[in-house]
């Protein structure tokens, strides 16, 4: 069974899905496809709350998502996703349609999926992930990465020294999920990705960023959001590394606010079905500061993925921390009252169609 090859195609997370190495069988009817994917997950920490887990473990965390193809013709194709995240009711993630104009132009209108670094198109698809829990920079909390916007992108593709580069333009607003929604307006967005798959076999390398203002209930002024990720992945027979690094600048009434987050992570299949992997994340919050744990965590990641077949993997993995920022910031330990060292125990069963 080949290993997934994540994101060879362009546009959406359903690309990652139709071709994750021939793995998702995707029901047809007519012009119309359907994909699916999910997981369940157990968490448990030895100290602090954070994704909905403590020290008596938790089973919160889990995604079922259906994503709907519907080709309108030879060049335009409508987009969905509906899912439903840690047992909230259904809802559209996304939804756009896009035309192709040549080889070289794709253009997109609806709530699309951002583009923002490597996990973004396919962030809910944990089959596709080396890990059960997401890198700290594509953690909600430390906003680093919005998943969808609405309003109007596209995309020109062309070669460049023997490789592949997808520039991305957007604008609109952020498309915020209702529970956040009710809290903040979005006030506009603009946003870019340059994307090289460059000569050297399986060398890929990303800039991605984006400026946007949002206005949130209670606060007097609007909060500009300036955010940038670099990213850089090699992924060549069973060895897949990926390195991404982002800052983004929060400014509000003249006062800034800074958040810088990256990760190293490498994963090796030592056969079809067993694949180690290991990653280090660092995360310096607001106001870091060295002898204040609630400012900064940084975590040694180990894991192993068992996959049965193309469309079902087991996950275990257990993650040491050194300081408590994430969960500072997600509001579910509160600062001076979390522990320094902590560790979390994260297990799951992921499946794809």
């Amino acid at each position: 069974m080949k290993r997934p090859s994540l994101l060879r195609g362009a546009a959406a997370a359903l690309a990652s899905l139709t071709l994750a190495g021939g793995a998702a069988h995707a029901a047809e009817f007519g012009n119309i496809t359907i994909n699916g994917y999910g997981n369940q997950s157990f968490i448990r920490t030895t100290d602090n709350a954070w994704l909905g887990a403590d020290s008596s473990g938790s089973f919160k965390d889990n995604v079922f998502a259906l994503v709907v193809t519907a080709k309108l013709d030879e060049r335009s194709k409508i987009w969905s996703q509906l899912a439903s995240i840690s047992g909230s009711s259904i809802d559209v993630h996304w939804f756009y349609v896009d035309r192709t104009f040549g080889d070289q132009l794709t253009l997109r209108a609806g709530k699309v999926l951002a583009p923002l670094g490597f996990y973004n198109e396919y962030i809910d698809a944990r089959f596709l992930q080396q890990s059960t829990i997401l890198p700290l920079l594509y953690q909600p909390d430390t906003d680093l990465v919005d998943e969808a916007y609405g309003g109007l992108g596209g995309t020109w593709s062309t070669s460049l020294g023997g490789g592949k580069v997808d520039v991305d333009l957007y604008g609109g607003q952020i498309v915020e999920h209702a529970a956040v929604a009710a809290l903040q307006k979005q006030k506009g967005l603009i946003g870019a990705r340059i994307d090289w798959r460059t000569p050297i076999d399986g060398l890929r390398l990303m800039l991605s960023a984006s400026t946007k203002k949002q206005l949130t209930i209670g606060d007097p002024d609007d909060t500009t959001k300036t955010s940038m990720i670099v990213s850089a992945g090699y992924d060549v027979g069973p060895l897949e590394l990926k390195a991404e690094f982002g800052h983004i600048k929060n400014s509000m009434g003249g006062t800034d606010s800074t958040t810088s987050v990256g990760y190293l992570q490498a994963g090796y299949s030592l056969t079809d079905n067993w694949i180690p992997f290991a990653r280090y994340d660092m995360l310096r919050a607001p106001g870091y500061d060295s002898a204040d744990a609630s400012t900064y965590q940084n975590t040694l990641a180990l894991g192993i993925t068992y996959r049965v077949n193309a469309n079902l993997a087991f996950r275990l993995e257990n993650h040491f921390n050194t300081g408590y920022g994430a969960a500072a910031l997600s509001g579910e330990t509160a600062a001076g009252q979390g522990q320094k060292t902590w560790q979390m125990l994260a297990a799951s069963v992921a499946f794809i169609f």
